[in-house]
């Protein structure tokens, strides 16, 4: 019998591997799936004059964890608390995110609307539905994947980014994207702002650590079950546990990264690379796809960067790392907690708050 999770058997008639056809047949579903579950989003206008302008960050009504999501919700709270009129805009009433904490401002799209002294902020998978909007809309796009920015209209998209006169900036999360976007768009207005783990849920802790190794299966699913198939065909897991983390709360996937030792990180183009970043910040040895936004923090001093694809590179310092934690059952924690000192110290709350400042602020004040 297949395992759960496994996903669909669709052979092309010689061998236990699907067909092209049968491949793209599931993906084409699945993305009617995913359309019917979370349709695109609607912008509410309005032609009335507000009297307190309000920054409105539009954000998919989406249950489970997205990392993206929770940054959005901080963006908010930080223009809130420094006295800019902000709020997530959600199309359900009563809709929130629920598997973090926060009191954050949230509005629905059937109670508000967007007025000309607002500004609309999009993320990178809705440019295209700007595009569609009176050209006089002041808005900016908060792009946290450089690598999805043409995914949906490409051409309509980089007409908008190019000419459109409502557009009043791009905001990065990493390095990597802003050298990206600035490579596409160099008259683009382009601030990069720094994203934060908050310390009460992400440290290394002081329980036992198990002899667990994470991976997530939103990301990379297919490759971390040939990296596991790797090392169980060579033995080398031993007394190690694979544990998928995936559908849990903040506070209980902050909780398993503290029990364990080594993360698998198989994400192939990442804007940033939230989880990753979790993870060290826990104590954990990371080893994986850096995805490019990961570079500036997956350091080889205490983590095993790998370039993006390379599977066998990926089980053969996964092992490495299990052969030297058993011959030093310290060996995975030191570098973890300098791991984590470094993305505490780098990654804080109060870096991302006044880098978050910083840039809206600038770009606000070109409309």
């Amino acid at each position: 019998m297949r395992a759960a999770g496994q996903g669909p058997i669709a052979t092309g008639g010689g061998g236990g591997r699907p067909s092209k056809l049968a491949r793209r047949i599931f993906w084409q579903a699945e993305s009617l799936a995913a359309r019917y579950r979370y349709p695109r989003p609607t912008i509410p206008l309005s032609g009335r004059v507000s009297e307190l302008p309000t920054v409105y960050f539009l954000a998919a009504d989406f249950r489970r964890p997205a990392g993206g999501l929770r940054v959005i919700y901080r963006h908010v709270d930080v223009l809130n608390e420094a006295g800019i009129s902000s709020a997530v805009l959600h199309q359900r009433p009563g809709f929130r995110c629920d598997w973090f904490e926060n009191n954050t401002r949230v509005v629905d799209a059937r109670s508000v609307g967007i007025g000309p002294r607002d500004v609309l902020v999009v993320s990178e998978l809705d440019t295209d539905l700007v595009a569609s909007l009176p050209r006089t809309v002041r808005h900016l796009v908060l792009n946290q994947s450089g690598h999805l920015t043409w995914k949906r209209e490409p051409e309509l998209v980089t007409e908008h980014y190019r000419s459109s006169t409502g557009l009043l900036g791009m905001i990065v999360v990493s390095e990597h994207s802003a050298e990206l976007m600035t490579y596409a768009y160099p008259q683009l207005a382009i601030r990069r702002v720094w994203n934060s783990v908050d310390p009460r849920l992400f440290h290394p802790g002081s329980a036992e650590r198990e002899r667990t190794i994470v991976y997530f299966p939103r990301r990379g699913r297919d490759d971390a079950r040939q990296v596991l198939s790797l090392l169980h065909s060579r033995r080398a897991l031993r007394e190690w546990r694979p544990q998928a983390l995936d559908g849990l709360s903040q506070r209980e996937f902050a909780a398993a990264l503290r029990s364990s030792q080594i993360v698998l990180n198989l994400s192939y183009q990442e804007g940033f690379g939230l989880p990753a970043l979790e993870a060290m910040a826990c104590g954990n040895y990371v080893v994986g796809y850096h995805g490019f936004g990961g570079r500036e923090f997956l350091l080889p001093r205490f983590s095993s960067p790998i370039e993006t694809g390379d599977v066998l590179e990926v089980a053969r310092a996964a092992e490495q790392a299990i052969i030297a934690n058993d011959e030093d059952r310290d060996w995975c924690m030191a570098r973890g907690r300098e791991a984590s000192a470094f993305v505490l110290g780098r990654y804080s709350s109060e870096h991302e708050r006044d880098s978050v400042l910083t840039a809206y602020r600038d770009l606000l004040g070109r409309g």
